[in-house]
């Protein structure tokens, strides 16, 4: 799930973690890292006017929120299951990135108290994952040490950024329409420093020169700022120009029985025909997750390293934030995890009691390398982390003891200075 607005079936199933990308000749390719290789996915477009989702009800496409998205996201897993009984039995995985850092843990909720009621077959829920997710916007959006530790922003616009207007004023100011001098001062100067080239989802990313359209699609209005199109860096950065196109041809779209009623619109990432509150950014999701870790349902949150929308540095904060509340104690010590013979990022785990119920962890990872959207840039190492996820554990570790005392010898070290003078 992404959004508010944006859509799974181009993004995830498309652009990161499907079974096929379009080539450049618009034929389809297969993507060997797709995560159908480890799991059955369910790709959905939420709420009614993202991406081929539609309504005969024009009142549908107004006043959604994240209360009725989760209502709504909930009535139609039932639905879904009832039309395909044969995986009432199955175990289900929630994931998604981004705003699905809202989406998710809202439906959660309601998956949880669905399978309290009496008379209804419980649904498997066991794990939930959150890629780059905004939990909450005093904490997650903050990204100015971030920048300025890459070399992004200057010594100067820091301490603007730390005294004047930090990015979670920032979006607030817009959500409610009345940007201040201070702010807008802060913001032109942000565009400055960092160039209109530079992607806010990837530091590393280049740009898709072949198209003029590329890097200009938002998301409704002022949370493009939140979530926008990414480009690749490992491929052609141009890959989200192909979808867009792919997913408009006709013939595409009579094969996968999408647009039957001939929308008056064309497909496209994140302008869907909605209405959303955006004053639900605001919304402080922290506390549903420590009611979900009490419900013994793991909770994986995975952040790319490359990513100044919502940096690791915040996501971070927030995982120690509930294992502190919860009281939970660390399993292992902060570090790296594999990706085959690769370090695929950092991570650590957290478990222990929590009101009298065994919770076994909640994990936080880094992915190497990667953007926003972590599968788009980092596809082999997301994939590891989707594996280790879907069997309940933490990334693997793998014994790197030699090599790591032989990094750390102060003799090789001095070695390194001298050959470095």
């Amino acid at each position: 799930m992404l959004g508010p607005g944006c859509s799974s079936v181009g993004f995830g199933a498309f652009m990161e973690h499907g079974p096929f990308q379009p080539g450049k000749d618009g034929r389809l390719i297969k993507n060997k890292y797709s995560w159908n290789l480890e799991s059955n996915m369910l790709y959905v477009e939420s709420p009614i006017g993202v991406g081929f989702s539609y309504s005969n009800t024009s009142s549908d496409y107004t006043n959604w929120d994240d209360v009725a998205t989760a209502k709504e996201n909930l009535q139609f897993i039932l639905n879904w299951l009832e039309k395909f009984p044969e995986y009432k039995n199955s175990e289900l995985f929630l994931a998604g990135e981004s705003y699905a850092g809202h989406y998710i843990p809202q439906l959660t909720i309601l998956l949880l108290d669905y399978n309290r009621k009496p008379n209804v077959k419980p649904i498997k829920l066991k794990s939930i994952a959150l890629g780059n997710p905004l939990l909450d916007l005093e904490i997650s959006v903050k990204s100015s040490e971030y920048l300025w530790s890459h070399g992004a922003i200057s010594d100067e616009l820091l301490t603007m950024k730390r005294t004047i207007c930090n990015e979670t004023r920032l979006l607030l100011e817009s959500i409610h329409n009345n940007m201040s001098n201070e702010c807008s001062e802060v913001w032109e100067l942000t565009n400055e420093e960092m160039g209109s080239d530079t992607d806010m989802g990837d530091l590393l990313a280049p740009i898709c020169v072949s198209s003029g359209a590329a890097g200009q699609l938002g998301v409704l209005g002022t949370l493009a700022t939140i979530h926008k199109k990414d480009v690749r860096k490992i491929g052609d950065p141009c890959l989200t120009d192909r979808i867009n196109m792919y997913l408009n041809k006709p013939e595409v779209q009579k094969a996968l029985h999408a647009n039957t009623t001939h929308l008056p619109y064309a497909w496209d990432f994140c302008l869907g025909h909605l209405q959303y509150q955006r004053g639900d950014l605001a919304i402080n999701v922290i506390p549903l997750l420590s009611n979900i870790l009490k419900e013994n349902i793991q909770v994986l949150l995975y952040s790319g390293d490359q990513d100044t929308k919502i940096p690791l540095t915040q996501t971070r904060k927030i995982a120690k934030l509930l294992a502190r509340d919860l009281k939970l104690v660390a399993l292992d010590k902060y570090g790296p995890w594999y990706d085959d013979m690769q370090i695929g990022g950092w991570s650590q785990s957290y478990g222990g009691v929590i009101e009298g119920k065994n919770v076994t962890y909640l994990t936080f990872a880094t992915v190497r390398g990667a953007a926003h959207e972590v599968p788009y840039t980092s596809p082999s190492q997301a994939l590891t982390l989707f594996r280790a996820f879907l069997k309940g554990q933490p990334p693997s570790r793998r014994n790197n003891t030699i090599r790591a005392n032989k990094l750390h010898n102060p003799i090789d070290m001095m070695n390194l200075f001298s050959i470095a003078i």
